[in-house]
């Protein structure tokens, strides 16, 4: 039986949680890719990969199989053979002894499971199946084991290649000079989505500059809907233990959907933010609020979420960020261990300051990242985080909550070591 498959994701997820065993070649695997497989899959599973570089694999998703190789569960390859380019999108799983393989044009990427136009098709045919297990092991035989040597060298050129490629998307968005690349908010589908469409549109248009009645509604309703957010996440941040607390005045938890003196013209989205609590916030002085300081928010815009570690808005957090350039000026082990904690973070993270956004993963040394970092002007936002569109099956009202929990804690150790201390 065969069935063509726009998305992998929604029965990738469902196969994963029970199945034996998996083999995947794919010309590249992301961090987002290879998390979302990790956090499917039955935690007994053999998994089984054969890998492409033709095209920027994460090195730190190689790096990780490098290190779980041959532990009884992992059996890792980079394909390498001559003149070849290793372009394959092959998913085998055995539950049970049944086959499923899933072909296509999807790789084990965010965007090649779910957010890019692909197409596949999933084969239940235990002939094809057997015929794909037979590719797979004769290809395996071209596969190289990953070695540190290796990796370091990868990881290098990885860098390089980033770069490149994101001065050739610039080139080529320059062919469609004119091209509207918002998110179509009427083809999207939000019967299943924390946010709906109508918190989306209150900020299309000139809808952030109306003070109407009409568009202060619009945008009311998304203020409501952060604060059932804040309800769900809140447990969730004290069950944890971390040492954020929600803003001391209810009424400024999240942030205002009405123009007032202590607003921009510009009412281009709404926050629910997080950081230091009433106690802290006043040792700096009486007048101090917490928007003086660094916070981590869940922010909501015309065409995506955002889940930012808000460093400082434009003139904003002087403590923390002359406390982060102090450091970064003076403590070698400081820049290090920054440039180890950003270095980790998702490839999909970015960090954007001086009206400038670079991905967390372009940033090949220590040094590199330190100079980026020492750039800021104070005048600007200073933002590390990611965003996620308004279709994205994580912003579910199932899912939702623990979408925004699971990236505070890759925030976390940002905010820990930016926050300014005495």
């Amino acid at each position: 039986m065969m069935e063509p498959k726009l998305r992998l994701y929604p029965e990738l997820k469902l196969l994963l949680a029970g199945c034996d065993e998996i083999w995947i070649a794919v010309a590249m695997i992301s961090d987002a890719g290879f998390d979302f497989i990790q956090k499917n899959i039955n935690p007994s599973a053999k998994q089984n990969y054969l890998v492409g570089i033709g095209l920027p694999t994460s090195p730190k998703v190689l790096r990780h199989l490098m290190e779980v190789d041959g532990n009884g569960l992992f059996q890792s390859k980079v394909y390498h053979k001559d003149g070849k380019l290793f372009h394959p999108k092959l998913y085998i799983i055995n539950t049970n002894g049944k086959y499923h393989a899933f072909v296509g044009s999807g790789n084990c990427t965010d965007g090649g499971l779910d957010k890019n136009i692909e197409l596949g098709a999933k084969i239940d045919d235990a002939n094809f199946c057997e015929k794909s297990l037979q590719w797979f092991s004769v290809n395996n035989k071209h596969g190289k084991i990953i070695t540190e040597e290796f990796l370091q060298a990868y990881e290098l050129l990885f860098h390089k290649r980033k770069q490149r490629m994101k001065k050739e998307q610039e080139e080529m968005a320059q062919l469609f000079p004119g091209d509207d690349k918002g998110i179509d908010l009427e083809s999207i589908d939000f019967k299943n989505q924390f946010f709906k469409k109508e918190h989306f549109r209150a900020f299309e248009g000139r809808k952030p500059t109306d003070r109407s009645a009409k568009s202060n509604m619009e945008r009311q309703n998304v203020r409501s809907q952060l604060y059932r957010l804040h309800d769900l996440l809140l447990p969730k941040i004290r069950a944890k233990k971390w040492n954020l607390a929600e803003h001391y005045a209810f009424d400024d938890i999240v942030s205002s959907a009405v123009h007032g003196l202590f607003t921009a013209n510009e009412l281009l989205a709404i926050w629910l933010h997080y950081g230091r609590g009433k106690r802290e916030i006043k040792e700096y002085g009486d007048k101090e609020t917490p928007l003086g300081f660094m916070r981590l928010q869940v922010i909501v815009h015309k065409d995506n979420v955002g889940i930012w570690n808000r460093i400082g808005k434009d003139n904003g957090s002087p403590y923390d960020r002359d406390y982060l350039k102090k450091k970064l000026q003076a403590d070698h082990s400081y820049r290090e261990r920054f440039y180890e904690i950003v270095s980790q973070l998702p490839s999909d993270y970015f960090i954007e300051l001086n009206g400038e956004s670079r991905y967390a993963d372009e940033f090949g040394s220590e040094q590199e990242l330190t100079e980026f970092l020492l750039s800021a002007d104070s005048r600007h936002y200073f933002i590390i985080g990611t965003n996620f569109r308004p279709d994205d099956p994580k912003l579910s009202t199932d899912n939702i909550a623990d979408t925004v929990i699971e990236n505070f804690a890759l925030l976390l150790p940002t905010y820990e070591l930016i926050k300014h201390k005495w």
